[in-house]
């Protein structure tokens, strides 16, 4: 056996105390040198050694005139390599069972790490790239499924609005909406439904659910701003800015749904709860703007409207609170202005609405909610 470094073990025999005494030792030729040992015992030749695992470590043993004498070795503080080569020299069989041993150990390191670390770096991938993750999971759901969650999505909420219908608010939502959603190519069929709600608000679920509230035509200044609103909210789902929305907050979960093919998956009612406290983007905003404004100069509709109901609001909003709910979810901000009016000045002048503004708002008075559909 080749000359060795000096380790360390813990030896028990005559003239040590009961609980044994550390040693320092080495291995040189055949011999082992134990260098803090009583005088007697200091060196020991191998065929004098027996040794025999003890646990995770190694006790090798010999006779001296006074008694038996034991160095015990413990593999996991630095003399796992000298003790497999004793034991090689020794025991040729257990060094394999030694070295077995540190293999599994190594292995069950390695599992460890698979069950909790790898978990915890997908985990951390998972956050750092989440708005790629999510951009990719909406590319992958076609408009079918998206249809089918909206559809579950709208039985839900219908119930707990009240719409108003078969008045000429109601038909003016209807007769703007169609004729915007026909401006240019979707894969939707768009219903418009106008409530009764005093709120000065109005919403998009997926698919071409869009929802007035009676307060937004109350406050708005002509058809051509309510056109612009709903020019808007057509341009959120066209690019899906509420569904991707909706997908953030539900997280991992939605990776399954989206495997099985069902969006649905018995979770309208979170669905509807996470678009309920989405906000739009900075960026979602201008872009909803920007394809909102188009889609009206493509309906023949002036698009000033939009620009003017909004900066309506922006300015009002501290005196007046009810447009805190359109602003809640459709955040207003000096860049956004700038671009809607910069848009505003380069387009063509276009036919005002032929409608009977004063006399449209009047009948908000008379118009009754249909009744809401049983539980």
């Amino acid at each position: 056996m080749r000359d060795s470094a000096r380790f360390t073990g813990r030896g028990f025999g005559p003239g040590l105390p009961p609980a044994g005494a550390e040693i320092q030792a080495r291995w040189s030729g055949e011999v082992l040198h134990l260098e803090t040992w009583p005088e007697a015992g200091r060196a020991v030749r191998a065929e004098q050694l027996t040794a025999r695992r003890q646990g995770a470590g190694l006790l090798l043993e010999w006779d001296v005139p006074g008694g038996r004498c034991a160095l015990a070795l413990d593999q996991g503080v630095g003399a796992g390599d000298t003790a497999v080569a004793i034991l090689r020299r020794l025991a040729p069989a257990q060094a394999g069972t030694a070295r077995g041993d540190a293999r599994t150990r190594a292995w069950l390191w390695a599992s460890l790490f698979l069950l909790l670390g790898l978990p915890i770096l997908l985990l951390g991938l998972f956050f750092a790239f989440r708005g790629e993750l999510v951009d990719l999971l909406v590319t992958q759901i076609p408009p079918q499924q998206e249809q089918r969650l909206a559809d579950e999505m709208w039985t839900l909420q219908r119930r707990q609005l009240k719409l108003i219908e078969g008045s000429a608010a109601n038909q003016l939502v209807e007769q703007l909406g169609a004729r915007l959603a026909a401006a240019a190519p979707t894969p939707y069929v768009y219903r418009f439904h106008l409530v009764d709600d005093p709120s000065i608000n109005a919403f998009a679920l997926p698919a071409g659910y869009i929802v007035v509230h009676r307060g937004l035509i109350a406050k708005a200044g002509s058809a051509e701003e309510v056109a612009g609103v709903l020019a808007h909210e057509i341009q959120h789902v066209e690019s899906r800015h509420g569904l991707r929305g909706m997908v953030q907050a539900m997280g991992l979960s939605v990776l399954w749904l989206a495997v099985s093919g069902d969006l649905g998956g018995g979770l309208a009612g979170d669905w509807i709860k996470h678009l309920a406290a989405m906000q739009f983007s900075r960026e979602q905003e201008i872009a909803a703007d920007t394809g909102g404004h188009a889609r009206l100069l493509k309906a023949g509709i002036d698009p000033r409207g939009m620009a003017s109901f909004f900066d309506r609001l922006g300015k009002a909003q501290g005196a007046l609170p009810e447009a805190l709910s359109l602003l809640s979810t459709h955040p207003a901000s000096s860049e956004r202005s700038a671009r809607l009016q910069q848009l505003m000045r380069d387009a063509p002048p276009q036919p005002a609405l032929a409608y009977d503004w004063v006399k449209l708002q009047a009948s908000l008075n008379q118009a009754a909610p249909a009744p809401r559909p049983a539980p």
